[in-house]
């Protein structure tokens, strides 16, 4: 007999359960098997764990992509600039801040270049732990929120290879996942179809001229391989490949082109150990990745930044060193050396807050050719231990170095869960959380020191019945040596800011009908020095309500999302002065951020049809996001003497229809 039990609640909180859970165990005799199904208990106040079928029933996933269920998480921001960030807003705070993890390591972007795709494929993906900040002492690097994307390996049953096959509107792909001894595999590749059909829908007159249309790749592969009754081995890849290039003019003058090429790709070697108390788990990974931008004739950035980590944490169960009971011990390490080559011939980077100069094609006032080298070591301890029946403690240290500035930092975190009833869960996360400073420009200045922050965080989970729960957030975060700019222009760590909110959280499985709403409130401000006015976030999104249902019946399945958030903060354009001896304009602007888009709101559908052929199962399938066409305002743009601005708005339809067939 095997038992699966992922049922809410602490070790040994409750006797019945214990009871229920050994007469299960008293009938392994007879050989059932019996899975008690249920949703695990929250990681730490706020963060979700979605798994695979979660995900599938969860409407506005354009196309069944899985990851953009990430914006319906609540404490993410909903930007939907088409040229996405590298990262997700969590909290308020920059993309930079919060770190994506697959397997365990991190990938420098979530989605394509366009923005409207992510990297790693559904059919690829387990499960998402989003862990919006009090993470434990095993994440660093990270002063917001985590996304923790676990890949799924391959089939364990049937002899035969097992195929699927997709295409839509957006992308074509496929999966070939099987077993072969003890060797379970999972390989998927996808392309991009968006270069095929744009030069069927351009107007002939336009004035652009693409000679790389939009495009992008990615893979993932995935092998176990049982070794011994100890040991598990695995081999991962991901990978992604970005190309644009386009001219603004039929001519092709060089001072009207935009080219953009990202790529990277990741390999990842790692051994698990299990016996009885004790495991471990030890993993290398190498990315190569490579950045190259180039608008105009002599603006440019090219930058390239191989890296390799090596990382290992051991853990043990059932300790008693302090005399109580369920006590769980874990010693970790991680080393990241990166090399950088970067040639830079741009205008000097706009950072959170600043406004962007006037668009001078000729400005390259932030310039660098070289190479450079960064190292940061990690090492974490923690403990666990039962206080009581219904009490369980979690306290941990971290401490990461970062050798290239000399800069450590002392890391103290530590969570405290309490069993208040039978169905309700109290959790209290306190910790001190740092980022290096290496993203972008940040690089080029070596005295900087990492930005730190501190989170306090109080939550309540209540389940009033198997399927049905309810969760309430609120928190605190604290900012210290955020990276902003002096008045000469350099970057230092002078800035600090504050984000504090609350988040409701309510869902309900019961046999056909899938329910989950959302609503977030947070306040995101910040100083940039010492005696300078209090101002927003670039980020501060005060309110986003998420309500999603899905139905299955039959063949189909039906679902429904409604979305409505605030806009983002802006600095407003004032004026223009002509400065003639660069023959452009420079706009005057007015405080920074006090401005704000407006309040977006959408409806987004999903239908889905399955029918089996012999073998073969099909999915017909139908996304449309933004239904009633809502063009809300999501920034704006202005003329070359500002005087007239256009809004940058949301899609007004997304239509997605798709087809995916397995066997």
């Amino acid at each position: 007999m095997v038992a699966t039990c992922a049922a809410a609640g602490l070790a040994h909180a409750d006797p019945a359960e214990d009871a229920a859970l050994e007469a299960l165990a008293a009938d392994a005799s007879s050989g059932e098997t019996i899975e008690v199904h249920g949703a695990p208990p929250p990681l730490v106040p706020g963060a979700q764990h979605l798994d695979r079928e979660t995900l599938e029933q969860m409407p506005g996933t354009a196309g069944n992509d899985l990851m953009q269920a990430l914006s319906a998480m609540p404490g993410v921001a909903s930007t939907e600039v088409p040229l996405g960030t590298a990262g997700i807003v969590i909290r308020g705070s920059s993309p930079q801040d919060s770190k994506i993890l697959v397997d365990d390591f991190e990938i420098p972007a979530l989605y394509h270049d366009l923005g409207f795709r992510s990297i790693v494929r559904e059919d690829a993906i387990d499960s998402i732990d989003y862990i919006p900040g009090g993470f434990d002492v095993s994440y660093g690097r990270a002063t917001s929120g985590i996304v923790a994307v676990t890949t799924r390996a391959g089939s364990s049953t049937g002899d035969h290879p097992h195929v699927e096959v997709d295409t839509s509107t957006g992308d074509a792909g496929v999966v070939v996942e099987g077993r072969s001894g003890d060797l379970r595999y999972m390989a998927a590749a996808r392309r991009s179809l968006i270069d095929l059909l744009l030069p069927l829908v351009l107007p002939s007159n336009l004035d652009l001229q693409f000679t790389t249309i939009p495009r992008y790749y990615d893979e993932q592969l995935r092998l176990d391989y049982a070794l011994s009754r100890r040991w598990d081995l695995r081999l991962t890849s991901i990978g992604s490949d970005d190309a644009l290039e386009l001219y603004t003019d039929r001519a092709e003058h060089a001072d009207h082109r935009l080219g953009d090429r990202t790529r990277f790709i990741r390999a990842t070697g790692a051994a698990q150990y299990h016996d009885d108390a004790w495991s471990a788990k030890l993993a290398v990974s190498g990315i190569a990745e490579q950045s190259a931008t180039d608008v105009g004739a002599v603006q440019h950035i090219d930058e390239s930044s191989p890296a390799v980590t090596a990382r290992a944490e051991v853990e043990r169960d059932g300790d008693t060193t302090l005399g109580l009971p369920n006590g769980s011990w874990r010693l970790g390490a991680e080393a990241v050396h990166t090399h950088y080559t970067i040639d830079v011939a741009s205008p000097t980077e706009t950072l959170e807050g600043e406004t962007p100069g006037a668009a001078d094609p000729n400005d390259t006032s932030l310039a660098f050719h070289g190479t450079l080298a960064t190292t940061d070591l990690a090492a974490w301890t923690s403990y666990a231990v039962d206080l009581d029946p219904r009490v369980r403690a979690t306290v941990g240290m971290r401490v990461d170095d970062y050798r290239r500035t000399g800069d450590v930092a002392l890391e103290p975190r530590g969570d405290l869960a309490i069993r208040a009833t039978e169905l309700l869960t109290l959790h209290l996360t306190a910790g001190a959380y740092s980022r290096p400073p290496e993203y972008q420009s940040e690089l080029l200045a070596p005295a900087l020191v990492g930005e730190r922050a501190t989170q306090l965080i109080a939550g309540a989970t209540y389940e009033p019945r198997p399927g049905a729960r309810v969760q309430a957030t609120i928190y605190d975060t604290d900012r210290t040596d955020l990276v902003a700019r002096d008045a000469s222009g350099d970057l230092v760590a002078s800035g600090r800011g504050t984000t504090v909110g609350a988040e409701l959280v309510g869902s309900l499985q019961r046999g056909p009908y899938s329910l989950w709403g959302t609503y977030a409130y947070s306040h995101s401000t910040r100083v940039d020095a010492p005696g300078d006015p209090e101002r927003l976030f670039d980020y501060d999104q005060p309110h986003h309500l998420e309500l999603m249902g899905s139905y299955k019946v039959g063949h189909w399945q039906l679902g429904a999302r409604f979305r409505l958030l605030s806009g983002l903060p802006y600095t407003p354009v004032v004026g223009s002065v002509f400065d003639s001896d660069r023959n452009i304009y420079l706009p005057l602007y007015g405080p920074v951020d006090s401005a704000r888009a407006a309040t977006h709101h959408e409806l987004d559908i999903h239908i889905e049809r399955t029918t089996r052929w012999h073998d073969l199962t099909i999915h017909r399938y139908l996304d449309i996001q933004n239904v009633y066409l809502n063009q809300s305002a999501i920034t704006y743009l202005y003329g070359y003497d500002y005087q007239q601005r256009s809004a940058l708005s949301w899609l007004p339809i997304y239509p997605v229809i798709g087809l995916r067939a397995d066997w």
